[in-house]
């Protein structure tokens, strides 16, 4: 394999094994509840895409946050989170902060070109 095969086979290594780990920190979260109600696994793969790249990307907390609420409220079409009573409003949001650490200890590096 040329040297330049083996960094493509590494690279695409790393990234199953981030999305892997990240598919399973997002699916633990379940906002919308669809694994719990015995949804595929990857029933939120959009948002495990976007929130690897992100985490790639560097972006911060309030970014990755940002992304997380709206994937929730206009692609998988949850309803107004602005709604949800208390303490599951103050739950879900900690649950969020929560899935934000998870993938920042666990996925710390870009993958280089």
């Amino acid at each position: 394999m040329s040297e330049h095969n083996k960094h493509k086979f590494d690279l695409k290594h790393k990234f199953k094994q981030d999305f892997d780990i990240a598919q399973s920190f997002v699916n633990e979260f379940d906002p919308c509840r669809l694994i719990y109600a015995e949804a595929p696994i990857d029933e939120y793969d959009c948002l495990t895409t976007q929130l690897l790249s992100a985490v790639y990307s560097s972006k911060t907390r309030t970014e990755i946050k940002d992304l997380i609420l709206h994937e929730i409220e206009h692609h998988l079409g949850a309803p107004d989170l602005e709604t949800l009573a208390e303490p599951h409003k103050t739950e879900f949001y900690n649950d969020i902060e929560k899935l934000i650490d998870n993938l920042k200890q666990h996925i710390e590096k870009k993958p280089s070109h």
